[in-house]
């Protein structure tokens, strides 16, 4: 007599798709927000600038 083991992985695999799709969505926006934290602080230098300047 054989014992079948029949695991249901539905739960396993729905919570490895959603990590994976949260990750995706994290590394196609890292970029963009390192370059939009990039433009904050240039535009915050040259304020600073305008204002030694003045």
């Amino acid at each position: 007599m054989g014992f079948a083991v029949c695991y249901d992985h539905s739960g396993i695999d729905l919570v490895w798709s959603i990590f994976l799709g949260i990750t995706a969505v994290f590394v196609l926006m890292a970029p963009l927000a390192a370059a939009r934290l990039i433009d904050i602080s240039h535009a915050d230098s040259d304020s600073i600038e305008r204002l030694q300047i003045a």
